[in-house]
Formats: structure tokens, sequence, C-alpha cells
């Protein structure tokens, strides 16, 4: 029997709750609402044998990982998407939100990056070939009948999907994601399938409360 590919998003932080787009070494750390949504990863994570367990070496990541209850070896390929915007003439490349009057960025990262000849930082060719690698990577264990984790970001999330599923990039914008989120891929009647896709606990628990002295 095949295993299955157990994606989860780190939870949330003031830039996912002001929709910024993450670009580079920035790294901002889980909130209280991110640290709560982590925490009730853990009776859906926590304590079972698992192939693999790889986790991105970003903070949010990482603190993510440690509050459900995973010890994960640290992979670089598992970082968030570092897209930039292309420049316009004179200008530098720029994240997709740096030069808005007005937050949340009315910027479409996906929609820029499927149809844009250029780009700074990592173009979307670049990120769908290094979810490719991730996934050339790991199938052999998902075949051996392991389960293997990776503890990961919102866009490499969608692009792991879509190739899993053998998809172009252009369909990972479809699937939404939540923070705090579990998905789970695998095979179904010999093809390779979604199993289930953002499950999130905290959506069904109570939500934080504030610490009290």
């Amino acid at each position: 029997m095949a295993g299955r590919l157990i994606l989860v998003r780190h939870g949330e932080t003031d830039w996912n709750r002001g929709r910024r787009y993450y670009d580079g070494p920035q790294d901002p750390p889980l909130n209280a609402t991110g640290d709560h949504e982590a925490g009730l990863l853990r009776p859906h994570l926590g304590g079972r044998r698992y192939a693999k367990v790889l986790c991105s070496p970003a903070a949010r990541a990482r603190r993510t990982a440690r509050l459900a209850g995973l010890r994960p070896e640290i992979d670089p390929e598992l970082v968030e998407w570092s897209y930039r915007m292309s420049p316009a003439e004179g200008q530098a490349p720029h994240a997709a939100d740096e030069g808005c009057e007005v937050l949340p960025c009315g910027h479409d990262l996906w929609n820029h990056a499927l149809r844009s000849a250029e780009c700074g930082g990592e173009c979307l060719r670049e990120v769908t070939d290094r979810a490719d690698r991730v996934l050339s990577r790991l199938a052999p264990h998902v075949a051996a009948g392991g389960d293997v984790v990776l503890v990961s970001h919102g866009n490499l999330i969608r692009l792991i999907a879509t190739r899993w599923l053998g998809l172009p990039p252009d369909a990972a914008p479809r699937l939404t994601l939540s923070t705090g989120s579990i998905s789970h891929l695998g095979d179904w009647n010999g093809r390779r399938a979604l199993l289930s896709w953002n499950f999130a606990p905290a959506a069904f628990a109570a939500p934080a409360t504030a610490a009290t002295t």
C-alpha cells in the first residue's frame, strides 16, 4: 500500500494577516493566532512514525513543526518562493507589495508571474523545478508505503500539489490554502491523487484567548 505526502502550511504571521508577500530572507514570526493554529496540529501529526519529516529553514515553519509535535530535518529546498516583480525601466526589482500606496497590496503575484517573461529573484520556472526536485526525492518513500511530512509555505505547497497531480504551474493558485493546515497527496486506484486538502483544525476549534495573570 502506498504512503502519503503530508503537506503542512505554517501558522499565521502578521504578514499573512496583512496579505503581504514574502520575499527572500524576510522571516516574520508566528503571531498568537499562528501559535494557536500550530498547536492544534499536534493531535493530527504528533506521536506518529514517518518515513521522513522535512521542514523549511524559516523560523515560522520550524516553530510550527515544534508546536505540532514534529522533529524534522531542515531542507533548504522547502523555503518559500522568493519572487520579485519585474522592474520598470530605471527601477530595481521589488517585492510584490513594495511601492503600493495602500496595503493590502493590489498586485497578484501569480497573475504577474504567469504573464511576465522576466522577473527578479526566483522565477516561476525555477521554483517549479525546485518543487519537481522535492517530489523526485520523496516519491520513492511514498511508493514504498511511507508517510512523508513537509512543513513549508503556501505558494510552494500549492506548486508541489499541482506537480504531484501532473498539472501545469498555472493550476497552483486555484488551490486555496489556509495557514496552519494539513493536506494529503497519494495514490488512488493507481493514479496520483489529492486525498484531502486544506484541513485547518483551528477552523473547527474555539478561538485562541489571551493569557491572563
